[in-house]
């Protein structure tokens, strides 16, 4: 979506740069890498320091979109199962619409909006606002629906 650009910039000498990584295996990459031996060694923490430092996912080709899509549903299915479950508990039937609202909004958006920050942490991902605004947008669509759907007393 168009408020996630400002999250991504392209490579410098980026046909260098893919050329240097031909025929690497998709997977998760981080440089410089060492060992936890290596941490100790002087020029590896020379390496460090002077970088550059990060990571790398490569993704197998071609992107399947359609796949993708569908593992997007499954995991928004699985965080409402796990809502639904923690609702049916702690939220009687007939309870007026508000009170789910925020009960569920507020679980919808830990799910949505917590599990990407220790990549933010670690990795440096940039887009604490976007991915903030869109699990507030999933969440209030979840509370939403729920709200809507609570059974009556």
């Amino acid at each position: 979506l168009p408020h996630h650009k400002p999250e991504w910039k392209g490579m410098p000498n980026e046909d260098n740069v893919t050329s240097a990584m031909d025929g690497m295996e998709p997977g998760q990459y981080m440089f410089p890498w060492g060992t936890m031996e290596d941490m100790k060694n002087p020029e590896f923490i020379e390496k460090m320091n002077r970088g550059p430092r990060g990571t790398l996912n490569l993704w197998p080709a071609p992107i399947n979109m359609g796949r993708n899509l569908m593992l997007m549903l499954v995991f928004n299915l699985v965080v409402g199962v796990f809502i639904a479950y923690v609702g049916s508990h702690t939220i009687a039937a007939g309870t007026e619409y508000l009170a789910i609202f925020r009960v569920v909004g507020a679980m919808a958006f830990m799910a949505y909006g917590f599990g990407w920050i220790p990549n933010m942490v670690w990795f440096g991902v940039k887009g604490f606002w976007t991915y903030t605004f869109d699990a507030l947008v999933y969440a209030l669509l979840t509370a939403g629906t729920f709200g809507w759907l609570w059974p009556a007393a």
